[in-house]
């Protein structure tokens, strides 16, 4: 806690293409077809959207990170500023990043097509991402910022869907919208609920532009994962896009004793740089690539569950009934957002004559 040589080509890229035969994933894996019932029934079981699996198990972990993220940060930020903060976690990141590209022996190198939209990505996912985000949490409360945080999912599903990346049916957008609702209901039941007279409006927009920068972030990059590896990609992005947000933070960052931190800041800078932004960041980029961009979004919604589990075992803080009876809607969103279609297949299956 804590994205050719026209500019269409550079952002969006060729439509994505059924991969190699040699175990590569093909398009109906990544994006659901729009088919009828029987029809989907009727499929081969490799031509399906992808089930529950490790994908799903590593973005509930992620999203565990993410949670506890936000209080590792709250500690921090006792002792240190939030930019000198952030610019910190980046450049262990990025020495984290470099190291790994540099053991798999995948090398920096990208072709000229991917390079524009690299860039795109990592100017739209992690320089302005941050910028935005930390201009929003400056203005306004830490209930309007996640409330304004909670249309990120939908942001990614309707972008995916106007770019063609994604398709979902009924049962997606209503988990969707269950897992909104769910969020929302984690806020209103904090101990603080919701202070609309401390929250101010154009913080709540830097956080709504913030969230359309995470949904650029993440449906642009299906066309370029078709050439380079999630890691690979997670890689450049940081290293690039914490390049762009050096002079953003450098005043803040050459003004902080970093020889007066305490242990704690240097375990939540470890934390928050390895996991939040490496381990978590791969993840993303892994689960965009094997179920598409609008399922994966919609497990971002359960990073307030995970938030609220790690501010009670480590701030002290109180769980309501509502909050976890909210966190009950936003695991069922999460599956009609993944399974919703395979209601369609058991329907058709019982319609059938045996």
């Amino acid at each position: 806690m804590d994205r050719d040589n026209s500019i269409t080509e550079a952002i969006n890229g060729p439509t994505p293409m059924d991969r190699s035969e040699e175990g590569g994933l093909t398009i109906t894996e990544v994006i659901e077809p729009q088919l009828s019932g029987e029809q989907l029934e009727d499929q081969p079981v490799s031509d399906r959207p992808p089930a529950f699996g490790l994908t799903d198990i590593l973005m509930i972990m992620t999203t565990m990170v993410w949670g506890a993220n936000n209080s590792v940060i709250k500690i921090a930020f006792s002792e240190i500023s939030p930019h000198a903060f952030n610019l910190s976690r980046f450049f262990l990141a990025a020495l984290v990043y470099a190291f790994i590209v540099w053991r798999s022996r995948e090398g920096f190198s990208v072709s000229r097509q991917d390079l524009p939209r690299i860039l795109f990505l990592a100017i739209t996912g992690i320089t302005l991402y941050q910028l935005f985000f930390m201009a929003g949490l400056s203005r306004t409360s830490a209930s309007m910022v996640s409330m304004a945080n909670a249309l990120t999912p939908v942001s990614i599903v309707l972008l995916s869907t106007i770019f063609g990346f994604d398709r979902l049916r009924w049962p997606g957008w209503l988990g969707i919208m269950l897992s909104v609702i769910g969020f929302y209901g984690i806020i209103i039941g904090g101990a603080n609920g919701i202070n609309l007279k401390q929250a101010e409006i154009s913080g709540a927009f830097f956080i709504i532009l913030a969230g359309l920068m995470w949904a650029c972030y993440t449906i642009f990059a299906r066309p370029v994962l078709k050439n380079v590896s999630p890691t690979k990609l997670a890689a450049l992005t940081n290293i690039i896009g914490t390049a762009f947000y050096l002079p953003f933070a450098w005043k803040e960052f050459s003004r902080t004793d970093f020889s007066g931190l305490s242990l704690n800041v240097w375990l939540s800078i470890i934390f928050s740089g390895s996991l939040a932004l490496v381990f978590g960041f791969v993840v993303w980029y892994k689960s965009v690539d094997r179920i598409g961009g609008a399922r994966t979004g919609v497990y971002s919604n359960l990073t307030p569950v995970f938030g609220v589990l790690a501010a009670v075992i480590f701030l002290g803080d109180k769980i309501s009934v509502l909050q976890v009876l909210s966190a009950l809607v936003i695991f069922f969103g999460i599956y009609l957002a993944r399974n919703g279609h395979n209601l369609f297949r058991k329907k058709s299956s019982l319609a059938k004559p045996k």
